[in-house]
């Protein structure tokens, strides 16, 4: 036949076989042989062509490679009885066994070594939650009965944290890994049960700040030199985390913009809610397509500070000046949105005794809590990070409730 070489074609990837057609490539009849353009199409029109498509790019072949290639998570939580013995089969699951690891490991490092903070092992139960049923609170609390007693389900230990900083001299901080519980329903960005990174530390909320970013740093510098095959094969991409190491490693501060120079730039009224359906009076808070905005904006991670203090929980401080209208808080803008929460706390009994009344909160579970600052006086800050989220944002993944290798979702019952 002539020919100069054979096609190969291959079919039949969408169903449960497949096969290859070789067809010969023979030269054109004629002396003068006939104009041919590039032949490409999106959709199969019914029959094949010898001729040359478009030429595709290093960039593009790589691009499609990727996505050909990339790790995704089975989403097998959606079935509670099959889950444990399909998760125990992913790699997805398996490379985030891994990482999780590192996570831990990581986050001891820093504050042990770099920082010089205390681990404070604290309990899972609690009568004074620090997310309460008032103004500002962004969670439900879970209760429940233990032995008879009515106790809530720890939704963070930010308050132990700052009673175990007074156990000790000159103590720079307290930290903790542990499980923390919301009672709202989950979704992409809210789970029932999840692993909170938490410190609290002598100093202001711009001492914090610094200290949150040394964390982000660390972390992300770990799992750059640990897990980098794992990030790529499930980001696509490494420049996610390059380009946070060079902001937190350049010598200068992630930016940080107030709530009330944010609320302009925001492009339509969706990106942002009232504290209170309808009634401003109570504050103002960005919404997840907000937030959303702000980090593409800032070009992936931004501070959001000086929000609302109706719109945050009673424990942050006021900012000086402002007639008890903001807060001396931050959120950290990561990948999903509020990746690591930040507040500088009431110096005083009686600031936290006006702040709880200021947001509606009953002041009776909480009378230790502000006698604690009759007996040791200290000025401190704090703030907790959800791992989940931070994962998410490290995978370039959207939706935290891949994030569980043994998940824990409300009125769903998982083995083990």
């Amino acid at each position: 036949m002539h020919a100069r070489g054979v096609a190969l074609i291959f079919e039949g990837f969408e169903i449960d076989y497949a096969h290859v057609k070789l067809i010969p490539l023979v030269p054109l009849r004629g002396d003068k042989p006939a104009e041919v353009f590039p032949e490409y199409f999106q959709s199969y029109p019914g029959y094949v062509s010898s001729v040359d498509g478009p030429p595709a790019s290093p960039e593009s072949l790589k691009e499609i490679h990727t996505k050909i290639t990339l790790c995704r998570p089975p989403r097998s939580w959606e079935d509670p009885q099959s889950h444990s013995m399909l998760a125990i089969k992913s790699q997805w699951y398996r490379n985030l066994f891994q990482i999780q690891n590192t996570l831990f490991h990581s986050t001891v490092e820093y504050f042990n070594n770099t920082c010089q903070y205390a681990y404070a092992l604290t309990p899972l139960t609690t009568d004074t939650i620090s997310s309460p049923l008032g103004l500002g609170s962004d969670s439900e609390p879970v209760s429940v009965n233990l032995l008879g007693q009515d106790v809530y389900l720890a939704d963070s230990m930010q308050f132990v944290l700052e009673y175990f900083l007074r156990f000790q001299e000159n103590l720079s901080g307290a930290y903790y890994i542990s499980a923390s519980f919301r009672g709202e329903d989950p979704d992409a960005t809210h789970l029932n049960q999840f692993y909170h990174v938490e410190c609290e530390l002598l100093g202001d909320m711009d001492t914090a700040m610094h200290i949150a970013e040394g964390y982000l740093a660390h972390l992300t510098n770990a799992m750059l030199k640990k897990h980098s095959n794992i990030i790529l094969n499930s980001a696509g991409t490494l420049s996610h985390v390059q380009d946070l190491l060079e902001k937190l490693e350049g010598g200068t501060a992630l930016p940080r913009v107030t709530l009330d120079k944010a609320i302009p730039m925001m492009p339509s009224p969706d990106c942002f809610e009232w504290v209170q359906d309808g009634q401003p009076q109570f504050g103002r808070k960005l919404s997840r397509k907000g937030e959303k905005v702000l980090i593409e904006k800032y070009g992936g991670a931004v501070w959001l500070t000086e929000m609302d203090h109706l719109g945050v929980p009673f424990y942050q401080a006021y900012v000086e000046g402002s007639g008890r209208r903001k807060a001396k808080a931050s959120d950290l803008l990561l990948g999903l949105g509020e990746t690591l929460g930040l507040g500088e706390r009431h110096s005083n009994p009686e600031m936290v005794q006006e702040a709880l009344r200021h947001h509606a909160v009953p002041e009776e579970s909480y009378k230790w809590y502000i006698n604690m600052r009759q007996v040791i006086p200290l000025l401190t800050s704090g703030w907790g990070m959800g791992t989940e989220r931070y994962l998410c944002w490290l995978l370039q993944h959207n939706d935290v409730r891949d994030i569980h290798i043994i998940p824990r979702m409300k009125a769903r019952k998982y083995m083990p």
